[in-house]
């Protein structure tokens, strides 16, 4: 990456403690630098834990996928692997599209089979090299950057969202209604996904996993390795207002950093700076529902069961217009007496509860489509709505904040990491979808840019 250039940075402060902000936090205190996180309120982020029926459950991320990324974050750490990372049954799990179930990865003995086959070849050239993708610096001067940039380029061709890119393709019914629907890991309908997120299922393949610990173990991982690092994390400590080096905690406390590491969402970070946010409604990632139930008994579903939307049309022009879906993309997770229902809603900072007729009518649909009836009957419920989300600074509640035009999405437009002299930013709303490994790549390119130029 060349020779670093030294620079008088010593301590430096980090701006949200969510896995992104974490992660950083001990990569650049392993390099000897005074971190501060500044949390306002418990670190993890979206990755937490709620009880429901005397039952634990973790919240946020519910797979773990692309493990090349963790690792390469434990080897600049220095650290072994405490996860103990274990196989999901059913890898990306059941999904049950209006043309029949179809699994992910689809098996041999599948009609589709030879379909899925067509499309992983489709797809394959990019595997080896998504790690550089995820992880390096998005410089021209790099020339891994560029050889992975030549891949994807020459995957993608002339499209730019995944609707574009699986149409071209002709794939049976049943296998595209599933790639629109895993294109939403971007937080977008299909139409307004960037193309990349049509090839993940296929890079993905059977490699899902979860921890042996539940996924509250990665967040575990982190607080240790910060620990040891010397990094102070202060929870319940909100940042007010940011000015150059200088933050204005709650209370009135103001402290002083050499840099600052924004890992919060662009349109909060932009509050604090005293500017404005002015991303339209149209423009925001989706929000969710989260439900989680303490069963009387184990359920005996897959650990993971997929129910898309049925139109993909009307799902997205409900999105848009701020108003519920007749059907939505619902994720169902699966563990013993735990079920974790997923429901995907529009930003709109609105509560939702599971009585909520529309809720209840979701939550009919999953029993009828998973022949559970009567499954969630006197199930006692934790839930985490919009409303939760959006009290993280996401506008709206959108999960992954505001939504990058398709030119402008992938590694072919850099995004600005860099805001300010002394100011970056890392997270979630800076590398949007994803899940983990967008998270983890995103806090290795920042301290690897840092590195390069300013640490």
């Amino acid at each position: 990456m060349g020779r670093p250039v030294k620079s008088p940075v010593e301590s430096v402060g980090i701006l949200g403690g969510g896995l992104a902000g974490l992660a950083l936090a001990c990569l650049l205190a392993g390099r000897g630098h005074a971190v501060t996180v500044y949390e306002r309120d418990r670190a993890g982020g979206k990755l937490r834990r709620a009880e429901a029926g005397g039952l634990t459950f973790d919240t946020g991320p519910s797979l773990f996928t692309f493990p090349e990324v963790w690792r390469a974050l434990l080897a600049r750490l220095g650290e072994p692997d405490p996860l103990e990372l274990r196989p999901l049954p059913g890898g990306l799990g059941v999904q049950h599209t209006p043309f029949g179930a179809l699994p992910l990865p689809v098996p041999p003995e599948h009609p589709l089979a030879g379909e899925w086959q067509r499309y992983v070849a489709a797809v394959s050239p990019l595997r080896s090299h998504l790690l550089a993708l995820l992880t390096t610096p998005p410089r021209l001067t790099s020339p891994d950057f560029l050889r992975a940039s030549r891949a994807l380029a020459g995957v993608l061709g002339p499209h730019l969202s995944a609707e574009s890119w699986i149409a071209a393709h002709d794939f049976a019914p049943a296998l595209a209604h599933a790639l629109r629907t895993q294109a939403l890991n971007a937080g977008l309908p299909p139409q307004d996904a960037p193309a990349l997120y049509a090839l993940l299922p296929g890079l993905i393949g059977a490699e899902v996993y979860r921890p042996a610990r539940g996924m509250g173990a990665v967040l575990d991982a982190l607080l240790d390795f910060a620990r040891r690092r010397g990094v102070t994390v202060r929870e319940g400590t909100e940042v007010t207002r940011l000015s150059g080096s200088q933050l204005t905690l709650s209370g009135g406390e103001v402290c002083r950093h050499d840099l600052l590491v924004s890992a919060l969402d662009p349109a909060r970070l932009a509050r604090l700076r005293g500017q404005s946010d002015a991303s339209p409604l149209a423009r925001r990632t989706v929000s969710g529902l989260a439900l989680y139930f303490a069963l009387a008994g184990e359920s005996g579903l897959p650990a993971t069961s997929v129910l898309p939307p049925s139109d993909f049309g009307v799902f997205r022009r409900s999105l848009h217009a701020g108003t519920l879906p007749p059907d939505t993309l619902t994720l169902v997770h699966a563990e013993g007496r735990k079920l974790a229902v997923l429901l995907t809603v529009p930003a709109l900072s609105r509560h939702l509860n599971s009585g909520h007729p529309w809720v209840q009518a979701q939550l009919r649909r999953v029993e009828t489509v998973l022949h559970a009836p009567g499954l969630l009957q006197g199930a006692a419920v934790t839930a985490l709505d919009p409303l939760h989300y959006a009290a993280g600074g996401h506008p709206g509640g959108a999960i992954y904040g505001a939504a990058a035009p398709l030119w402008r999405a992938g590694p072919f437009h850099p995004q600005p990491y860099r805001l300010a002299p002394g100011l970056w930013q890392v997270g979630t709303g800076v590398h949007p979808g994803g899940g983990l490994p967008a998270i983890f790549g995103g806090a290795l390119i920042v301290d690897g840019l840092l590195a390069l130029i300013r640490l």
